[in-house]
């Protein structure tokens, strides 16, 4: 997997922070099974609470099946955030979730709303154990 970072509108980002994003990928992308998969991955921070006018605190966009796009605001919970989207990353790969986010496994979710769509269920589950697992090796 190779991790490009990038700031808003192209910025660079601290170095500090660069580095434990690094470290918090590679570790989520190992526990979820994808950290072998030759994938590109473009993780862009916002100084700010959300990173778009719908208040989302973090997207992930699959450009292809190997490319991925992940917006993260730095004002929230981040590092939870990003370890969400990571999850979303793992679905796209493995063909679990279709990129018009539609279909879940086979099964079309067009009309499910936000909070019960199969897909989202899992990163919500799965982020709070990646964190926990990340910070219990990295304290």
């Amino acid at each position: 997997m190779m991790v490009i970072f990038g700031g808003p509108r192209g910025g660079q980002l601290d170095i500090g922070l660069k580095a434990y994003a690094s470290l918090a990928i590679k570790h989520f992308a190992k526990e979820l099974n994808i950290s072998r998969l030759k994938t590109n991955l473009e993780v862009r921070f916002h100084h700010k609470l959300y990173v778009d006018n719908s208040h989302c605190e973090g997207l992930c966009e699959s450009v292809d099946q190997r490319n991925f796009i992940i917006d993260v605001a730095l004002y929230g919970n981040w590092l939870s955030t990003l370890a969400h989207e990571l999850v979303h990353v793992k679905q796209f790969c493995r063909g679990e979730l279709n990129p018009t986010l539609s279909r879940w496994k086979t099964k079309d979710h067009t009309d499910t709303e936000y909070w019960d769509q199969p897909w989202e269920k899992e990163a919500r589950r799965l982020q709070t154990k990646l964190v926990a697992s990340f910070e219990k090796e990295y304290s």
